[in-house]
């Protein structure tokens, strides 16, 4: 029996979340054992995945500025590389301001890796640098679509072809350049070096944040969480907290999110291809 094995980087849950509903939906076609994954935790980077020739895989990732996360980009570039040419589903999420290249880039990576992409979706989830943006996604009729797109998948894995046609989507599969985020005066927004701070008069010392963070980058000083290493703005830390004591203040920052508050506040449209 086939296994389905499928890895997701999700600093908040929702990439987790979609999936995992995915994943559960395409096993149960296939009736194959799906395995889950994560590769969020710097020490669950620390091996590469093993697949056997009839494992399929899907591969999950939120997009940051229009692309896969930077920070995980060469790991998952060699997870993707394989000589048994599996059978692979790519999976981005996005906040509702746009997936860009994102999708077309984890394509092109199992393309470039040997494998042979037979679906492929973008799914809008709650942007993590926002309450509102996203807010309720996904809903019952993404979770259709996603449901769609695995019978699709199902029966196309289904067909006696064993070499199933290539998939297309938009977008560039070796992008070169991020998309740089914008002001509410359309100027860019520079908060690349952006921190997170604590409040100390509301922190609990649970040390939530600490454990939750992508790059290991919290660390424990004078009894609360010091800010010293990358920070990839995945907002981890700031879900995670109890009582709400950390936040980031930059302005820039915060300018960057009342304007995709702003102009994106229209609902975007899940995508899949097959």
């Amino acid at each position: 029996m086939s296994r389905l094995k499928v890895y997701y980087f999700s600093p908040t849950g929702g990439t987790q979340h979609v999936a995992q509903h995915l994943g559960e939906r395409l096993g149960a076609l296939l009736n194959a054992k799906a395995e889950y994954h994560s590769y969020t935790l710097p020490h669950e980077r620390e091996e590469m995945p093993a697949f056997g020739a009839d494992d399929i895989v899907l591969w999950a990732t939120p997009v940051y500025a229009g692309r896969i996360p930077n920070k995980t980009l060469d790991y998952v570039r060699q997870a993707l590389h394989t000589q048994t040419h599996n059978k692979s589903l790519a999976l981005v999420t996005f906040g509702n301001r746009a997936y860009d290249n994102a999708l077309a880039e984890l394509v092109g990576l199992m393309e470039d890796g040997g494998m042979q992409p037979v679906g492929a979706a973008a799914m809008v989830t709650r942007h993590a640098f926002s309450d509102t943006l996203g807010a309720g996604r996904p809903d019952p009729g993404d979770l259709a679509a996603l449901d769609s797109l695995a019978e699709q998948v199902a029966a196309k894995l289904a067909s006696p072809n064993p070499h199933p046609s290539a998939i297309t989507v938009p977008g560039e599969a070796h992008p070169e350049k991020y998309y740089t985020p914008l002001k509410t005066n359309n100027a860019p927004a520079g908060f690349l070096k952006a921190k997170p701070s604590c409040d100390s008069t509301r922190c609990t010392r649970c040390g939530r944040c600490v454990n939750v963070c992508p790059m290991g980058s919290i660390a424990v000083a004078g009894g609360r969480p010091s800010f010293g290493g990358i920070c990839i703005k995945c907002q981890a830390c700031r879900r995670s907290c109890p009582t709400g004591a950390i936040a980031f203040a930059d302005e820039e920052y915060l300018s960057h999110v009342a304007m995709i508050e702003r102009t994106f506040a229209e609902p975007k449209r899940t995508e899949f291809y097959v």
